[in-house]
């Protein structure tokens, strides 16, 4: 549900881009009356496309919740409810609303402090990923101490180099007015810049993985880049060369920072010197308690 509240600015984001483009394509035919046709003609399948559908889809992933009475909170409504047999008839529906009142309200005034909470203006700059696991002192790596933990962190070298990109993108879109870098940089901000306001006006515990759905448009933010990296189809042979040179090595760098990341994103059993080889910024690990979680 949490993941589904996130969803909202994403699909908002989708229905402004499509009503935009629809506009632009109006614009292009030298049709009258473009911001009214927009709302007119494609409002409605725009309304359908991003609001209905996806709201009948959410629905339809409740499904078995509703078909059985063991969920969580699915007999809310016999238990509060005064026995009423109109009110029987639609208690699934009046407990799966209480049931979102509840998960809004909790995540909407947490508050308790948490070590490896994070604001969300620190995000891009990975300065604290999430512990999930951590046991120390197992045998099996070879080495006197060993070490298994689960972080949830993004490889370094894709995270860094798509805040390179975005940067690159917003001067690009400024220039250019190019639609692709003004795609992603909306959906981009449709993802993180809602959080400021959770963070500023609500003083809501955060975490980094909640960039988790925001990763697909930094991936393409990286994609687009190295497009005008390596330059056009026409561009001289020897430019083309060095930019594929170039945005080959970045992608080696990506897959090498990956593998090397590997043993503390699975769990694997290291030696406790590896571990934290493995640790990029001090602010990965915890300093709250006397193990690394």
């Amino acid at each position: 549900m949490r993941s589904s509240g996130r969803g909202v600015f994403f699909l908002l984001a989708f229905a402004l881009l499509s009503l935009v483009w629809d506009a632009g394509a109006r614009r292009a035919l030298g049709g009258a009356r473009r911001t009214g046709g927009t709302l007119a003609y494609d409002g409605p399948g725009a309304a359908g496309a991003f609001a209905l559908v996806p709201a009948l889809t959410y629905v339809a992933s409740w499904s078995g919740w509703f078909a059985t009475s063991r969920g969580w909170g699915r007999n809310w409504d016999q238990a509060t409810s005064s026995g009423n047999p109109l009110f029987f008839a639609f208690d699934s529906v009046r407990s799966w609303l209480d049931y979102h009142v509840q998960v809004l309200g909790f995540h909407s005034g947490l508050e308790t402090p948490h070590p490896y909470m994070s604001e969300p203006w620190s995000w891009p700059l990975l300065l604290r990923p999430v512990a999930f696991f951590y046991e120390g002192e197992k045998s099996g790596c070879g080495a006197a101490d060993c070490a298994q933990a689960v972080i949830g962190v993004g490889t370094p070298a894709l995270w860094y180099g798509s805040a390179v990109a975005l940067v690159a993108l917003v001067a690009w879109y400024a220039a250019t007015r190019d639609w692709r870098a003004g795609a992603v940089l909306l959906t981009y901000a449709a993802g993180w810049l809602p959080w400021f306001y959770y963070a500023v006006a609500d003083n809501r515990t955060m975490y980094l993985f909640y960039m988790a759905p925001v990763l697909p448009f930094m991936v393409l933010a990286v994609v687009l880049v190295a497009g005008l990296v390596i330059g056009r189809r026409d561009a001289p042979p020897a430019r083309r060369a060095v930019g594929a040179a170039v945005v080959g090595a970045f992608a080696l760098i990506v897959l090498v920072n990956f593998w090397w990341l590997q043993p503390v994103l699975s769990a694997e059993t290291i030696s406790y010197a590896q571990y934290w080889a493995r640790m990029l910024l001090s602010s990965w690990v915890s300093t709250s308690t006397s193990s690394p979680t």
